[in-house]
């Protein structure tokens, strides 16, 4: 419950008849705001402590009601604003108590407003992360204020930590998840600061840092295992292929599933490339294919999944794919959870690189808006090192080889 306190008090400053103005003071969690009561006393006559009138005048006497009145006034208003499920402020109780009307915007009317504007402009597995948050927002409220909304101005630096909170200790999650959450909501609410609902930006202050967590991937032996081995199951062999398909060209699941024939270029070398705009990004990305995946592709030219999806490869629903994945992993004894994110970051790790593609190259193959982007796959940076410098010490360890065979460096 928020703290709420009534003070009424003198102004200092008399009028002609030497008395001076009654003003209320209503303070909510260390907040206050003022307003003339629109009553004068003579200082001499008015009680500091007790709030109210000295004397036993008819004139005192209709004072001291009128200020009871005022308290149980401010009493109700404030009862109101809690049966309305509406945040007690200390704007939103001096606007009741005074009958100020004012168009009062809530926190999930603006958070359901912004998703439906979402929905629009992103791909269901995006929305589907707002709405997450949206319901996280939700159960904050009813847990820490007994609300199912909130006016939005009630939004402030204390809100925000305390949601912080919330989420890492009764919902126990992540550190780094925890940040995704509160990020999306500081999106969300900072819309309603362009539009004048806020006066200032209530997450100016949140300063926290991601943990840097390694990025699983498989080993090229790993891959080499799955990709050997033969299921009679139609639709575990079929995610397989799929599986090593992206292993083997760091396409995202939303990618390989929307490819087509039309996405295949043949160059007049007769190499054959991948040519999409990332979905995620929408950033051109140009993918080698190797001879192995050209084979997946011609096993599957004829398949009647990929033909009436006009598609080039049955590839299931991301659920139904790592549901199999996970059962394949246990089949061909792969300690890591198979899914069809890893082979994106096993391209990147046990692919490209050690075979020589340099990582500015990965970062534009991969659809990449920046090489940081890149960097995150952390076990990149060491890959990228160990390969730097064997052929460094392969170059430096011939150029040492041939000043010694020099018949010149000999004879001197």
């Amino acid at each position: 419950m928020e703290n709420v306190s009534i003070l009424m008090y003198l102004k200092s400053r008399t009028n002609s008849k030497g008395e001076s103005q009654i003003y209320l003071r209503l303070t909510v969690d260390g907040k206050r705001k003022e307003t003339s009561l629109n009553r004068s006393i003579d200082p001499n006559r008015w009680d500091k402590n007790k709030q109210r009138g000295k004397g036993n005048t008819e004139a005192i006497a209709n004072l001291n009601k009128k200020l009871v009145s005022v308290e149980n006034n401010i009493n109700l208003a404030e009862q109101a604003l809690v049966n309305n499920h509406i945040r007690v402020t200390v704007e939103s109780l001096m606007n009741k108590y005074t009958g100020v009307k004012e168009k009062i915007h809530t926190l999930i009317e603006v958070f359901e407003y912004e998703n439906k504007r979402i929905k629009r402009l992103v791909e269901p597995g995006t929305y589907k992360k707002y709405e997450a948050v949206l319901n996280n927002v939700k159960k904050y409220l009813v847990f820490q204020y007994k609300l199912r909304d909130i006016d939005i101005k009630s939004i402030d630096y204390q809100f925000v930590t305390d949601f912080d909170y919330y989420l890492r200790s009764e919902r126990k999650i992540s550190n780094n998840s925890a940040i995704r959450i509160v990020k999306t909501l500081q999106q969300i609410v900072l819309t309603t600061l362009d539009k004048g609902w806020i006066d200032k930006n209530p997450f100016l202050n949140y300063k926290v840092k991601k943990e840097k967590i390694a990025t699983g991937y498989l080993t090229k032996d790993e891959i080499d295992t799955i990709q050997k081995k033969e299921f009679t199951i139609k639709r575990l062999d079929q995610v397989k292929d799929v599986f090593i398909v992206c292993c083997y060209t760091g396409l995202a699941y939303v990618d390989v599933n929307l490819l087509c024939k039309n996405d295949i270029v043949t160059n007049l070398d007769g190499t054959r490339w991948i040519n999409i705009n990332r979905k995620k990004t929408n950033t051109f990305c140009k993918i080698p294919i190797p001879p192995i995946i050209d084979e997946i592709f011609e096993k599957y030219k004829d398949d009647p999944l990929a033909l009436n999806s006009g598609k080039l490869l049955p590839v299931l629903s991301n659920q139904k794919m790592n549901a199999y994945l996970k059962e394949i992993g246990d089949i061909c004894g792969i300690k890591t959870v198979l899914t069809s994110h890893l082979a994106r970051h096993s391209f990147a790790t046990s692919i490209a690189l050690p075979y020589g593609l340099p990582i500015e190259t990965l970062s534009k193959v991969m659809g990449h808006k920046s090489l940081n982007m890149t960097l995150h796959y952390g076990k990149l940076i060491e890959t990228k090192l160990v390969s730097d410098v064997a052929k460094f010490m392969a170059n430096l360890n011939n150029a040492i080889q041939k000043e010694g065979d020099d018949p010149i460096s000999e004879a001197v």
